[in-house]
């Protein structure tokens, strides 16, 4: 297992409606981390498809996991040698329904895993299917959870990823300015909280807030995109600082799980 690797965000914007333009974009994206030693490339949610669409635009341009956009991006990610992450609405085998989705694809262009959101934010609900599970995939890069923007503003999903053995957990997002005090929140408090590394993958205009960062195991943010401006950001990732911190920093070994009552949690 590679304990350091080097990982690249990219905050871009993308069309909406237009998933050719969008794929060509992230693409060049893609080759520009490589060319700078990327071993990971993470784009942000629904980069595909663009976010702000209405359910008719979202089914015309959802696609099956194993899809054109995978098929164009398994390429490169060969090509490369690198794993990508990516956003899209994903299409099933039950016609009219679709999950905000992202899928990890690794360095022989095979498809790892795929995360459906499980928590819809607002007019999501018209549009989406909620997914119901966290997945945490073995990757040489150690093991990667991914949740999708709303998902990382509770504090179970993180903390349900560390108990499966997560070390990194990457963020695909929209998040608007109205929120941007949460991000700057949730992202270094999910790191300390499991201490493990965060990755939160942003967009700008539209209203988002821009500012993608990568976060230490100790909730410290070790680089941080701009609000307004398309670009990527880099980190080398070490995966030895979480033992290191988890040594100092005893809250999984002292967390409790046997305190929290199901039958109690019903009641609310």
């Amino acid at each position: 297992m590679e304990k350091k690797f080097k990982i690249a965000v990219v905050q871009m914007k993308s069309e909406m409606k237009d998933t050719k333009y969008n794929l060509k974009k992230a693409i060049d994206f893609i080759e520009k981390a490589k060319n700078k030693g990327a071993d990971i490339v993470c784009l942000p949610e629904l980069f595909y498809s663009g976010y702000h669409l209405h359910r008719e635009e979202f089914l015309a341009a959802a696609e099956k996991a194993d899809g054109h956009m995978y098929q164009e991006l398994s390429k490169v990610a060969k090509d490369k040698n690198l794993y990508i992450i990516g956003g899209y609405p994903e299409k099933t085998e039950v016609p009219g329904i679709v999950y905000n989705s992202s899928l990890m694809i690794d360095n022989n262009g095979s498809l790892v895993g795929n995360m459906r959101k499980v928590y819809l934010w607002g007019k999501e609900k018209l549009s989406f299917r909620e997914g119901n599970k966290f997945p945490v995939f073995d990757t040489p890069f150690g093991r990667i959870g991914m949740l999708i923007c709303y998902d990382i503003e509770f504090p179970e999903p993180p903390r349900i990823m560390a108990l499966k053995g997560a070390e990194i957990i990457l963020a695909p997002s929209v998040w608007s300015k109205e929120g941007e005090n949460r991000w700057d929140i949730d992202l270094p408090a999910a790191a300390l909280y499991n201490v493990l590394f965060t990755v939160g993958i942003n967009t700008i205009d539209n209203g988002a807030c821009g500012k993608s960062k990568i976060v230490n195991p100790r909730g410290d943010v070790i680089t941080e995109a701009s609000i307004d401006k398309e670009e990527i950001i880099y980190a080398n990732i070490d995966l030895n600082h979480i033992l290191k911190h988890r040594a100092k920093i005893p809250y999984m070994n002292d967390f409790k799980p046997e305190t929290f009552n199901i039958d109690a949690i019903k009641t609310f």
